[in-house]
Formats: structure tokens, sequence, C-alpha cells
């Protein structure tokens, strides 16, 4: 849908406003209400089948009765909008005005109203159970007893509309709660959860707040006089214009800290003070002395510390965005993980050269520079451009890159391991051999960029695009790749043992038109061949595997479960361990696939080609393998459940090798192309069976009664037929072991005399001399007494 240039024009500068992180900026974008979209008749274009209606301008706008569900509404104004009956639910309404709307009777059941402002809605009758309302403004809302809310959320209507006087609190959840001017005078929120709460402005006078955790709780302007925070944890809680009363019972740090931004600490030493965790922002801290201060975590956005001595200070993880550091003295000072993003520095500030350069590199005055094998372990650069700077060899371990454009960097050798480059654009760069093992890859742009012999192990590549991505010789081991995009990858040699690839709130990822093979076996080189054959052009459905040709693909104890394979390639792949639970295989080609210990439960394998598969110990149990082909398949101690849809053949099959087919009488039964090794047929009754093409290894065939079985190419190496009745047997191009040979052809050579010149019909054998080493006869048991 097209939008009015002006309201995009407006909308653009609005959010670069907001995202710049430089604090004044962002003061002002959230200065300024959100610039909305103007969509005309909201009715006509729901019905013209749009759904995102992200700021839009649907104020007084009638959508009575319609079912909304799912519908993206973040940010929209829906101020005095008719929304009775509505069905909203599960729908995105974070940040919406709704102020004054009536949502009498509507089901807002797992809706998101996070941060939605519902002053003076109406919710009689409304259903909220479930919904999120963390941080929602629920002042003049309109509830009655029919309004099924969450307990949590009508605790924070009764308190913010007075409804909560007198009331216990203690130990109550109160997280993410708007309780702006709220009046709690006296109130007992003994160890209460206050964290991320909105007090603002709150009446808190001698309240017992012992214990509460008010972590990133906001209390500007709120008056604390005279209550108790003993042993409050107060970290990242923001103080400003806060009153306190020399009565109020508060640890001496968290004083300190309200001094501090309340402009009360003037002159003081804080050398050595322990500030870690502080919200400081836009204190005032000129030429103060934070001397090996620990300023772990803390906040100093804004903050002005011109001259300040910081000397071997801890800053590890602080926020010092629009931070005034001119002329201040950070020697030695301890900066990994600080954010440097829109702070000030002059010529004359003291810094380690190293945290300069990470100044320089956040604030784009390093474009064009050769920062090779540079030391940059540690830095922040979080949303940094770094495009056209060379950091071949950099290192980057632990280093925070997310959302950083590195599109075409050569980071070739670089050492990013455990590394945060979530959300970062690296389309076309240069990774060969860079150490990326244990980094945060989610959702990064990977296109086209080459990984060759990247060390990617326990690498988290969640949601990841990495199309025409070239991974040759990358190891990929226990990587999670749920919901990455490998369409048209190169994987030459990777190694994707344990990887995570399995069914998540994510896509899966899509490898169809992506070849894998193997010209040597996993066991000696793990090398996988690629042929990419054209990327398809459409996004493809979720969980979708189909047409994937993973031929010898190591996936052993891979995350498969709900994978679409339909119609892959998995022929010869190893899969030992794999979980493929509720996957599709319908039509897979799984010859000579390794599946032992596989977790096949209600997997779909109709159709499916399994000939020579190896399933030892898998799980089949609820598993659709109708019109699945098992020839010489191995289902020995295969988990089988009445549920498992299975031909009649295949289930007696695998009766027999899991011994529960002893003395049965088979005779008659089509058991060709059966893997019947090492199975015990001893005594069974097997007259004119068809056990053509059998593989019947090691089998104990001892006195079996296999007269007119057809054993045309079966394969009875190692068998014991000991006493057992072949007559009429037919055993063309059977193979047995060499001394059974010529006693079966001189046989052979009798029979037909027994036809030509009426010589008796071919008689039992006498007990041959034993193929299995261990096995011994009795006649050389009886010698040896």
């Amino acid at each position: 849908m097209l939008q009015p240039l002006d309201w995009e024009v407006q909308f653009a500068v609005w959010k670069t406003l907001l995202n710049s992180g430089i604090p004044q900026l962002v003061q002002v974008a959230k200065r300024y209400p959100v610039p909305l979209r103007p969509v005309g008749n909201p009715e006509e274009r729901y019905r013209a089948g749009e759904r995102d209606f992200r700021w839009a301008d649907l104020r007084g706008g009638n959508l009575s009765r319609l079912d909304l569900r799912g519908l993206d509404l973040s940010g929209a104004s829906l101020v005095r909008a008719r929304l009775s009956q509505v069905n909203l639910s599960h729908t995105s309404l974070i940040g919406a005005n709704l102020s004054q709307a009536d949502l009498s009777g509507a089901d807002l059941r797992g809706a998101n109203l996070k941060g939605a402002n519902l002053m003076g809605a109406n919710l009689i009758g409304a259903n909220l159970q479930g919904a999120n309302l963390a941080d929602a403004n629920l002042k003049w809302v309109v509830i009655s007893p029919e309004t099924q809310i969450d307990r949590k959320w009508r605790l924070v209507w009764e308190i913010v509309n007075g409804h909560a006087q007198g009331k216990n609190l203690a130990q109550a959840d109160l997280s993410g709660a708007d309780l702006d001017w709220a009046d709690l005078r006296g109130a007992n929120l003994a160890q209460a959860d206050l964290r991320g709460a909105r007090l603002v402005g709150a009446n808190l006078q001698e309240a017992d707040l012992q214990g509460a955790d008010l972590r990133w709780a906001s209390l500007e302007g709120a008056n604390l006089s005279r209550a108790d925070l003993g042993a409050a944890c107060l970290q990242l809680a923001s103080l400003r214009g806060a009153i306190l009363s020399p009565e109020t019972q508060i640890d001496r740090k968290w004083r300190l800290v309200w001094e501090i931004v309340n402009g009360h600490a003037q002159g003081k030493n804080l050398a050595q003070a322990d500030l870690s965790g502080a919200d400081l922002d836009w204190a005032d801290l000129r030429g103060a002395n934070l001397a090996q201060a620990d300023l772990r975590g803390a906040r100093l956005v804004g903050a002005n510390l011109q001259e300040a001595d910081l000397q071997g200070a801890d800053l590890r993880w602080a926020s010092l965005e629009g931070a005034n550091l001119s002329r201040a003295d950070l020697g030695a000072a301890c900066l990994q993980l600080a954010s440097l993003r829109g702070a000030i520095l002059s010529p004359e500030t003291q810094i380690d050269r190293k945290w300069r350069l990470v100044w320089e590199i956040v604030n784009g005055h390093a474009q064009g520079k050769n920062l090779a094998q540079a030391d940059l372990s540690g830095a922040n650069l979080s949303w940094a451009n770094l495009s056209g700077i060379r950091l071949p060899g950099v290192s980057l371990v632990g280093a925070d890159l997310s959302g950083a454009n590195l599109c075409g960097v050569d980071l070739q050798w670089a050492e990013l391991s455990k590394a945060n480059l979530s959300q970062a654009d690296l389309r076309g760069a240069n990774l060969n051999q860079a150490d990326l093992s244990g980094a945060d890859l989610s959702g990064a742009n990977l296109s086209g960029s080459s990984l060759i012999k990247a060390e990617l192990a326990q690498a988290k590549l969640v949601g990841a695009k990495l199309t025409q991505a070239n991974l040759v010789g990358a190891k990929l081991r226990r990587a999670k790749l749920n919901g990455a995009d490998l369409r048209g990858a190169s994987l030459i040699g990777a190694d994707l043992s344990e990887a995570k690839l399995g069914k998540t709130d994510l896509n899966l990822p899509s490898l169809r038109w992506t070849v894998i093979s193997v010209e040597a076996s996993p066991e000696s080189s793990w090398w996988f061949m690629i042929f990419h054959a054209g990327a398809h052009s459409q996004e493809l459905s979720q969980t979708d595997l189909r047409g994937a040709d993973l031929r010898k693909a190591n996936l052993s104890r891979a995350d498969l479960s709900g994978v679409r394979l339909s119609g892959a390639n998995l022929s010869q792949a190893y899969l030992i361990g794999s979980d493929l639970s509720e996957a599709s295989l319908d039509e897979a080609n799984l010859k000579r696939a390794k599946l032992g210990e596989a977790n096949l439960t209600h997997a779909d394998l109709s159709g499916a080609k399994l000939s020579r598969a190896y399933l030892a110990g898998a799980n089949l149990s609820g598993a659709d393998l109708r019109g699945a082909d098992l020839e010489l398949a191995s289902l020995q101690r295969v988990i089988l459940s009445p549920a498992t849809q299975i031909e009649a053949k295949w289930r007696l099959v695998w009766e027999i090798v899991n011994g529960q087919a002893s003395k049965r009488n088979l005779s008659g039964v089509d058991l060709s192309g059966a893997n019947l090794n090492w199975a015990k047929l001893n005594g069974v009754q097997l007259v004119g069976a068809n056990l053509s093409g059998a593989s019947l290894i090691g089998a104990d065939l001892g006195g079996s009664n296999l007269s007119q079985a057809n054993l045309r190419k079966a394969n009875l190496s190692y068998a014991n037929l000991e006493g057992s009745n072949l007559d009429n047997a037919i055993l063309e191009g059977a193979k047995l072991d060499f001394q059974w040979q010529w006693i079966w052809l001189s046989l052979w050579f009798k029979g037909l005399a027994s036809i030509w010149f009426g010589y008796p019909s071919t008689p039992q054998l006498p007990p041959p001399p034993t193929s299995d080493p261990n096995r011994r006869l009795p006649a050389e048991k009886n010698k040896e007494k």
C-alpha cells in the first residue's frame, strides 16, 4: 500500500532521530509524537486484505465486531475508536493509543498492549487473559466484574485508580507496571517485584520498600520521604527529581547516587566509590574525582565529565553515549563493552590508544583506515559503520558488533570468538579462516559472504541469511542454524555434525536446490561437495527442506524435528541420533542412510526409499511407513508402536529380527529383500517361503524347513544351516560360504540326475562345517569329551 510521501519523510526523520544513539537527538524524537499514517476508511482497507496498520491514524474509526486477530496495530492511534465485540486476540498493540476507546466485550486474549495508552477506555466485559499490559496506562479505565483480566493487571488497575488503599502489597508482582502518580503512602511493598516499573511522581511517603526489587524502575519525582528502602535493589533505577528526607532508609550507595543525579555531590571525593549499576544519566560530574571508581554497567548518558579524573576506573558495560569527556583523564580505565557513541573527546582527553580508536570507529572517524591485526577485543561497536575499513587478522574477541555495518569488509583470519554479531550486515564480507566459535550471528545478513574454513563451532546463526555464502570447509559443529536461509550456499567440506536445524518459532533453513554429497566417508575426512543449480526465487514456507539434496551429509544428532524433507535426497546421509520427530520425509531418498538411534516418532515416511538403510535402535512410534521401500533395511532394535503404519510384510520382518518369530510357521510368506541378518529362525517352518534377495548373514536356520523356498540371490554367508531341509529349494545366485558352494553345486547336478536317470530325490543335507568361528558343531564337542 502506498502512503503519502510527506508521511514517509516525517516518519523516516523521526525514526532516524530515535535510532541515532545520540541522546540529544533521541530526546528530540521522544518530545514529538509519532507521525501517524493516514489510511482513509479502515473498514474498506481491512476488507481489501490489508493487515499492517502500524502507526495508522484510526481515530474515531468503527471496527466493531470485526475479526482482527493477529493484526499489527503497533503505534496506531485508536483514540475514541469503536471496537466493541471486536476480536483482537494475539494482536500487536504495542505503544498504541487507545484512550477513550470503546472496547466493551472485546476479545484481547494474548494481545500485546505493552506501552499502550488505555486511559479512559471502556473494557466492560472484555477478555484480557494472557494480555501483556507492561507499561500500559490503565488510569481511569472502566472495567466490570465480568472483565477477564490477569490478577496482576487487575491489581495494577486498582492501585492507579485508588482502589488498593490498605492492601498488603508485600511480595506483589508489579514488574513493568505503569504506576505513575499512584498514591502509595504507607503501602507495604516489602520484597515487591517492581522491576522496570514506572513510579514517576508516585507518592511513596512512609512506604515499606525493604528488599524490594526496583531494578530499571523510573522513580523520577517520586516522594520517598520517610520511606524504608533498606536492602532494596535500585540497580539502573532513575532517582532524578526523587524526594528523599533524612529519615528515608536507603543504602549509602543509592543515597550517593541520588545526591549525584540531583546535584548534591559537588566537591565530593568519589575515588573508589561503588557506583556500579547506577543510573547517572545527565549528571553533572565536572572535575569529579572518580579515580578507580566502580562504574560497571552504569548509565552515564549525556553526563558532563569534563576534566573528571577517571584514572583506573572500571567502566565495563557502561553507557557513555553523549557524555562529555573533554579533558577527562581515563588513563588505565577499563572500557570493555562500554558504549562511546556520541561521546565527546578532546585532544586533551587522556585515554588508551585502543579505546580512542574504538571511539573513532563508532563515531565515523576511522573511514578508510587499515586496522589489520588491531586489538579491538571487548569493544562496543554496536551499530557502527565499519564498511571501507580493512580488518584482516583483527582481534574482536568478545566484541559487541550487533547491528554493525560490515558490508564487504575484509575480516580474513579475524578473531571473533564469542563476539556479538546479531543483526550485523556482513554481505560480501571476507571471513575466510576467521574464528567465529561461539559467536552470536542471529539475524545477521551473510549473503554472498566468504567463510572458507571459518570456525563456527557452537555459533548461533538463528535466522541468519546465508544465501550464496561460501562455507567451504567451514566447521559448523553444534552450530544453531534454526531459521537460517542457506539457499545456494556452498558447503564443501563443512562439518554440520550435531548442528541445530530443527523446528522453532522461526522458519527453518531452506536448502532447496543445494546439493551436499561426500567424496570420502565421514570417518576419513568429512569432505562434502556442493553443486548449486540456481536458488529458488520465492520465499520458502516454514520448515521447508523439500527437494534438498543432502547425499552423505553429516547431520548426526542434528535437531531436524518437524522439518519438511519431502522428496529430499538423503542417500547415505549420517543421521545417527538425529531428532526427526514429526518430520515430513515422504518420498525421500534414504537409501543406505545411517539412522541408528534416530528419533522418527510420528514422522511421515510414506513412499520413502529406505533400502539398505541402517535403522537399528531408531524410534518409529506412530510413524507412517505406508508404501516405504525397506528392502534390506536393518530393523534390529527398532521401536514400533501399534500406531506405526507399516506394511504387514515389514512388520513381520521386524518381528523376526527382534526375536518374536521363534518356532512360527512362516510357510509361503513373502520375505523377499528382507534384512534377516543374525535372525533366530531355528526350527521355523519356511516351506515355499519367498526369500529371494534376502540377507540372512549369520542367521540361525538350524533345523528349519526351507523345502521349496525361493532363496534366489539370497545372502547366506555365515548362516547356520545345520539339519535344515532344503529339498527343492531354489538357490540360484545365492551367496554361500565357500564350503557350501561346491556342496550345492554337486547337489544341483544330483538333482538333474534324479530327473534324467531316475535317481532318488536330493537327500537332506548333512551338518556342514560352521562358518561362525565362535560356533562349534556337536560332533566336535563330542570328540573333545
